[in-house]
């Protein structure tokens, strides 16, 4: 066998073993606490909620938060990149209409899954904005927030 094939065998199996190793510290290490630190290093004040913002990685739930003015579309794809990113995980797609702001996520640590479009998520961030508040309210889902918002 020459050495190119070799070399090559063994890139391939390496970069196998990290997929799988990475696969597996998402399972093992994604903590319960990973929403609230999303929501404090977003400055979003936690609100209200279907469940304990620990128990919600763990049997499904949602939680919202606020946040002071109005978000621009960057500024709503940066908080669900963030929020999905500290799960592990993300953004499959979004939608933005009407000043609503809609993403949907995945990540392997999270066992509760729903199929959106023919494809698989357990996260949804939506984000709206509050006039009379003057503050964009962010809702965070798992697998899905099936709420008026």
């Amino acid at each position: 066998m020459s050495k190119k094939v070799k070399l090559m065998i063994y890139v391939a199996c390496t970069l196998w073993i990290a997929v799988f190793a990475q696969i597996i510290v998402t399972k093992v290490f994604v903590s319960q606490s990973d929403v609230t630190q999303a929501f404090a290093r977003n400055q979003l004040v936690v609100t209200e909620g279907s469940a304990s913002i620990p128990d919600i990685c763990q049997e499904g739930g949602w939680v919202m938060g606020k946040f002071p003015g109005q978000l621009n579309t960057e500024q709503r794809r940066r908080i669900a990149d963030n929020i999905f990113g500290y799960e592990g995980g993300t953004r499959l797609f979004e939608y933005t209409e009407g000043g609503y702001y809609v993403a949907y996520g995945f990540t392997s640590g999270i066992e509760k899954i729903k199929k959106v479009n023919g494809k698989t998520i357990n996260m949804n961030i939506a984000i709206t904005y509050d006039e009379t508040e003057d503050k964009s309210l962010v809702y965070f889902g798992i697998p899905i927030f099936n709420r008026d918002f």
